[in-house]
């Protein structure tokens, strides 16, 4: 396997590199002595390869490392395969084109990631519109990425994913086509929403530039998601314009649920609760791998216990595994708060949506109460969420977003909880992209949000 994967990554080098092309930075003999000419990051290679086994397509790129990935541009296509997808949905045959491809990781250098995309049934008429859909399959382990589970592989980890075809389906029924990225890519991180909108970008520019995927670059293009989903989708929507203008264009609407604003929030309400509290631990876990911070000499005894049971766990691995998880009980009392952590301070300002700039495309937010119903009680000065997610941030970033002149349609469901609250999105989203595809105007609720927490 190990001699495949190097005669791919060869092809692929010598295929985008044009054979006997001059790499990335060689010098030429015009170059003053000690300078070098920079080659162009090539977007797409001039044939891409096709993998069909699953072993050699989902193998990381090993012929030059990380290097050779720098000479890619970010969302140049690797690798690429046909598979039939397995939606019970749908009684003619599902095809999703699988893309390999290079992005970028939340420190800027080069990384790997796989795309699905997911074509309309041959019984239906395509509509020419995308729909990239972030799947909420919350894992650190790659194997539980939406890509395996299309391909056939479901495991536990990744068993949330054939529930999300039911989201899909009404898509794809539509005639849309469906673009669906595993969002927390192949580094085992969670919660990094900067990187997760990178992934989901790149994984826009690599449908676009792998031709068998069909994908135009100027189809009218949708980013839907709930819950870790709606982290991808909103991140995206809010990256977009800076890290990929070429695709920013295309934006037509972005409709997210269940949205972690400020996960500094985040942690310390869902701390509190059984539900939830184990994916506190899984967030900081996933954070901290993303960012590079090695927390080992902050954290208790109990903080290294939970950092060693979080790693490499999948949502329902941690959900229900403690009473409460609070910031003293995880980090030695000499730091007592975020800031006194400069690593932590900057990790948790990175990731909040409120401290960036306002995405200019529609939003439609859905945002569900109620988090008793999953053993998270309402916290004395941020208020009520749905078990994990704040109302009062959710109402924040709404605000704020009206104020810069976004359109947003806020839809408040007062009690149920987080779950209660997905369903309600999946039923609101379609409808809501469908009207985007058909150029309404889109319906706002700005001047009727309440107020919110505080997002600085």
């Amino acid at each position: 396997m190990r001699d495949t994967k190097r005669k791919v990554w060869a092809t692929l080098l010598v295929l985008a590199l044009g054979g006997g092309a001059a790499p990335a930075c060689a010098r030429t003999a015009d170059d003053p002595p000690g300078e070098t000419t920079q080659t162009a990051p090539v977007t797409a290679p001039a044939e891409i390869p096709t993998v069909q086994d699953d072993a050699s397509f989902f193998a990381l790129p090993d012929g030059g490392g990380d290097d050779d990935l720098r000479r890619l541009a970010p969302g140049a296509p690797l690798k690429q395969r046909t598979i039939p997808a397995a939606i019970e949905e749908f009684d003619a045959p599902v095809q999703a084109t699988q893309v390999q491809y290079r992005t970028t990781d939340t420190l800027g250098e080069p990384s790997v990631a796989v795309t699905s995309v997911i074509h309309p049934p041959s019984s239906v008429e395509p509509s020419g519109n995308t729909v990239m859909y972030a799947s909420f399959y919350d894992s650190m382990r790659p194997e539980d990425g939406p890509s395996r589970v299309l391909s056939g592989n479901v495991t536990e980890g990744g068993a949330v994913v054939l529930a999300e075809l039911a989201f899909i389906a009404p898509l794809l029924a539509a005639g849309h086509t469906v673009v669906m990225p595993d969002i927390q890519g192949e580094g085992e991180i969670f919660a990094a929403g900067p990187e997760y909108g990178q992934i989901i970008l790149d994984g826009l520019r690599a449908s676009h530039r792998t031709p068998g995927a069909d994908v135009p670059s100027d189809a009218p293009t949708a980013l839907v998601g709930y819950s870790g989903g709606s982290i991808g989708a909103g991140w995206a929507s809010i990256l977009a314009e800076e890290y990929a203008p070429d695709v920013a264009d295309s934006i037509v609407g972005v409709a997210q649920g269940g949205t972690m604003v400020r996960p500094e929030h985040n942690l310390v309400y869902a701390g509190e609760g059984s539900g939830w509290s184990g994916v506190v631990g899984m967030a900081m876990v996933g954070l901290a791998r993303a960012y590079g911070v090695d927390l080992d000499p902050y954290l208790t005894d109990i903080g290294r216990q939970v950092f060693a049971d979080m790693d490499r766990v999948a949502i329902g691995d941690a959900s229900d595994s403690y009473d409460h998880l609070r910031w003293d009980e995880i980090i030695r009392p000499e730091y007592p708060d975020p800031d006194s952590i400069p690593e932590v301070r900057h990790l948790l300002d990175d990731t909040n949506m409120g401290l960036r700039a306002t995405p200019p495309y529609p939003q439609l937010l859905v945002q569900a109460g109620g988090g008793e119903a999953e053993n998270t009680p309402p916290h004395p000065e941020l208020g009520d969420g749905d078990g994990v997610m704040l109302l009062g941030d959710t109402r924040a970033l709404a605000r704020q977003y009206c104020a810069d002149g976004t359109d947003v349609d806020y839809r408040e469901i007062p009690t149920g909880g987080h779950t209660v609250g997905g369903a309600a999105w999946a039923a609101q989203m379609v409808p809501w992209v469908n009207a985007r595809f058909a150029g309404d105007e889109p319906t706002t609720s700005c001047g009727q949000i309440p107020e919110g927490n505080p997002l600085e």
